[in-house]
């Protein structure tokens, strides 16, 4: 059978039309005239006197493809460099023999009234059976994307959705997402990948728990009463003032909490949980708002982020992935626009990282205001995660 041929190309060109003449090139040379199949890319919206539709039409003119698909951002990623707040395009152009695709747009109102798995298969048009693979991306403002994943969720049962949110607008710049052409403003978009074709995911959500585990015995929707029938604001303050000062310190910053993927353990490691953010407190109640639908009987323990801990738990996420035993491959890494340089105190970190350990890949991603991604057998957004796929 045909081999499938990756092709990664980062420009730091200070002209837009520079950088795509030059990625372009470098896409063309190494699929040596195969056709490009697939081809995503980033761009940074650092770039001055700098026009969506400008760059579509100009995009469209220098590269042949079937599918392509893109988005703005804050920083984008390319093998193994990390570029952010400065001008630069990123891009993965595939040649996939034996991947059938199927892109799909859905504007913000779509993702709102597409409510279950049966309201998807129909709209995408794609039978569950044929294991279909997802990459995504949205607009933060005006897609539901929570919705959005509890469709593919349902409706396409343990198949990886992995993507992010256009980050422009942390540039002070509209959020703007591209397919084949088109320059879209709102909703989400992207393609189904079926056939010979596999996604090996790692999800990094960089924390590690502290204390020990509590049953949720009292919550309603993202509210949380109770943690084994004690007020949860006084199981927090009990769980900080048990912690090592440094430790204290941490979670007095970024206190999150993990809830458990699965009730059939009796014991929880890294990757057991799905992380989600504090976002409030009522000390009238006792309460604490969470960033997640919350169910009694449910396991939650707390956690804590740093640099250190992040960095160990991609390294772990990354040796537990499948070693690509010499095929070719790929990857897209979506990393929040929360860790980088000023999160590890020194750029590339989780390229560097990536590429050491499963390296030399061709690489393409960007820095998102969310990251989507495979947790257990679910997708979900997340936030100060790193969601890496590697094609194979």
């Amino acid at each position: 059978m045909e081999k499938k041929v990756f092709s990664s190309a980062l420009s730091r060109a200070k002209s837009w039309k520079d950088a795509v003449e030059e990625v372009a090139a470098k896409a063309q040379k190494d699929l040596d005239g195969k056709t490009c199949d697939l081809a995503v890319f980033f761009v940074s919206e650092a770039y001055k006197n700098f026009d969506a539709q400008e760059f579509s039409r100009f995009f469209s003119d220098r590269l042949s493809y079937r599918v392509a698909l893109g988005c703005n951002s804050s920083g984008v990623v390319g093998n193994d460099t990390e570029v952010e707040m400065e001008p630069a395009l990123s891009i993965l152009a595939m040649h996939l023999p034996g991947v059938k695709l199927y892109p799909f747009q859905l504007s913000g109102d779509d993702t709102v009234s597409i409510k279950t798995g049966a309201d998807l298969i129909p709209f995408l048009d794609i039978y569950p059976t044929d294991r279909p693979r997802f990459l995504c991306l949205a607009d933060p403002m005006t897609a539901d994307v929570t919705a959005l994943l509890h469709g593919f969720n349902e409706g396409y049962k343990g198949s990886p959705v992995v993507g992010g949110l256009a980050s422009g607008a942390v540039m002070n710049v509209p959020n703007w997402l591209y397919l084949n052409g088109q320059v879209y403003k709102e909703g989400a978009i992207g393609v189904a990948l079926v056939g010979d074709i596999e996604f090996d995911v790692a999800v990094s959500q960089g924390c590690r728990p502290i204390d020990k585990p509590y049953v949720i015995t009292k919550a309603e929707q993202n509210v949380l009463y109770e943690l084994a029938g004690r007020s949860a604001l006084e199981v927090v303050r009990d769980v900080l003032e048990g912690l090592p000062a440094k430790d204290r310190t941490l979670a007095e910053q970024s206190l999150s909490v993990g809830l458990a993927m699965s009730e059939q353990k009796t014991s929880f490691h890294r990757g057991d949980f799905l992380i989600r953010n504090i976002m409030g407190f009522d000390p009238d109640s006792g309460s604490l708002m969470v960033g997640a639908v919350l169910k009694v009987g449910q396991t939650l323990q707390f956690q804590i982020r740093d640099s250190g801990t992040s960095s160990e738990d991609l390294r772990v996420m990354l040796e537990g992935m499948k070693n690509p035993g010499g095929s070719a491959c790929g990857g897209v890494l979506v990393s929040c626009c929360g860790r980088g340089k000023n999160f590890y105190g020194h750029p590339h970190h989780d390229v560097h990282l990536i590429q050491g350990i499963k390296g030399p890949l061709p690489l393409t991603g960007f820095f998102a205001n969310g990251e989507i991604g495979p947790v257990g057998q679910k997708n979900y957004v997340h936030g100060y995660t790193s969601s890496l796929v590697i094609f194979k």
